[in-house]
């Protein structure tokens, strides 16, 4: 059994997208390819391709886009796995074409999730002074493992010492007036305790201050 061949009946630019070519064949079907797989693949008008050709066309054209598309993603800051795999999902790109994308990304060293974390979590701190209870929920949001999450927050406390951390937001207040004043001293330990830290760290870190 021969397998059903289409015929090209045109091949042209799209409006505003010149870098994407629409296909338009014989049986009315109309494609939109990108200039490089349309060139690579020697799709032209009066040429035919087979079905199943033209699927491993369209599949190819599937990862060029998310492809391009990550690489756009990346161009504006470093993304984990999981941002850019979200990201990618609401462009409707299928989900095994991503998992691809994503799975190159990581070996050409393009993605990487510890190094991502630790940049993450060094720019929040310098910031907002948060602590390791914040990090992590924040951490959770971009990376799905719990060991890297552990593996990431050791290595940043140990580069941000937690009494530094805390020091930056008492050396805003007066100690005297700390000293003097407990609704201010419990305002401070509230805002401590919304920024992600332990109870033990924030009182250690006062009384290390107030000294």
């Amino acid at each position: 059994m021969q397998t059903k061949k289409n015929k090209i009946l045109s091949v042209y630019p799209k409006k505003k997208k010149k870098e994407i070519l629409v296909v338009e064949f014989v049986d009315g079907s109309i494609y939109e390819l990108s200039k490089d797989i349309v060139l690579s693949e020697s799709i032209y008008v009066g040429g035919t391709i087979s079905s199943i050709d033209f699927k491993e066309i369209l599949e190819k054209h599937a990862y060029h886009q998310a492809q391009s598309a990550g690489l756009n993603l990346l161009s504006y800051r470093m993304r984990s796995k999981k941002e850019l795999f979200s990201k990618l999902i609401n462009k409707n790109i299928d989900k095994t074409i991503i998992a691809k994308v994503v799975a190159k990304f990581e070996t050409e060293g393009w993605v990487d999730d510890f190094q991502f974390g630790l940049a993450f979590s060094k720019d929040h701190i310098r910031r907002n002074s948060i602590g390791p209870i914040a990090l992590k929920y924040k951490l959770k949001e971009y990376i799905d493992s719990d060991d890297l999450i552990k593996s990431v927050m050791e290595k940043v406390y140990k580069e941000f010492s937690l009494d530094d951390i805390i020091l930056t937001v008492l050396k805003k207040y007066n100690p005297d007036k700390i000293n003097s004043d407990n609704n201010l001293r419990q305002r401070i330990i509230n805002k401590l305790k919304r920024k992600g830290h332990y109870w033990q760290d924030i009182n250690e870190s006062i009384n290390q201050y107030l000294d």
